[in-house]
């Protein structure tokens, strides 16, 4: 199996509930974080359909890819070969919730009469809150994995520090 960011079979398009270009783990991950966000025609009361689409959860697994990989030590990970399944689905929800923080914003208005106030799209705080909860979630994970990694790349790369020599080991470089 192939670990491109976004394998693909071919050509298509990334709406609807399957991708139908993209393989079948694609796929996969795709309603693994619609689920984590409890994004469902069905659960939405107040949106019609699902809030986010396909193409835009692609998108924030890209986002939250790049956001792993750009982070020192620097890494090349893909969807498949990414060390946490649940991290990379909490970041993926973050960026999605960061984007649906920007249309909310964007969008937002307030009106008033009959002194009744009226809010549409106001749910500005309310992400927010839930962005910063899972933002403290995934930094902590996130560094732990980056820890291990550096650690991983010292030893293999042969980075030895004075230590080396502790316990009768005299040998030769």
């Amino acid at each position: 199996m192939s670990d491109n960011v976004f394998p693909t079979k071919g050509g298509g398009n990334a709406e609807g509930q399957f991708i139908p270009s993209a393989e079948l783990e694609l796929n996969n991950f795709v309603n693994m974080v619609r689920m984590f966000m409890r994004d469902h025609a069905e659960l939405n009361r107040l949106v019609a359909g699902e809030e986010s689409s396909n193409r835009q959860i692609l998108w924030a697994v890209m986002d939250a890819l790049d956001d792993f990989n750009s982070d020192p030590p620097f890494t090349s990970y893909g969807i498949y070969s990414f060390p946490s399944r649940s991290l990379l689905v909490r970041m993926t929800a973050i960026s999605l919730l960061t984007s649906i923080g920007l249309l909310q914003t964007r969008n937002h208005l307030q009106f008033s009469d009959g002194g009744i106030t009226v809010g549409i799209n106001d749910k500005t705080p309310f992400l927010q809150a839930w962005i910063n909860l899972l933002t403290g979630m995934v930094k902590e994970k996130k560094d732990r994995i980056k820890v291990a990694q550096n650690i991983e790349r010292a030893w293999d790369g042969g980075v030895n520090s004075e230590y080396r020599f502790v316990n009768n080991f005299y040998g030769e470089w």
